[in-house]
């Protein structure tokens, strides 16, 4: 799947059944809110929605700054991936 950043709204790609997608606020400090992911029920089980988070991880280390995982999904992601934790921002950083 490609995906591509609509600057200041979502990550997004084409999947079977339409769009993949992970919505994102910019913050004051320009960090990434990472506010929720939707991924077609064609498309579900096929690791498309951690191939977003993914890929707006990399968006945040290119541009040196933090996400917060708002949304469930991406609050589970993390979870499961605690190696990296340290781009998340913390709540008393918020």
């Amino acid at each position: 799947m490609e995906i591509e950043n609509v600057p200041g709204k979502k990550f997004r790609g084409a999947v079977d059944g339409g769009e993949a997608r992970l919505l994102y606020r910019r913050t004051a400090d320009n960090d990434y809110d990472l506010v929720s992911t939707l991924v077609p029920q064609e498309s579900r089980g096929k690791n498309i929605a951690d191939q977003l988070v993914r890929f707006a991880l990399q968006a945040a280390k290119n541009e040196n700054v933090k996400v917060i995982a708002t949304c469930p999904y991406v609050k589970h992601w993390f979870e499961k991936h605690p190696e990296e934790r340290s781009i998340l921002k913390t709540p008393s950083a918020q």
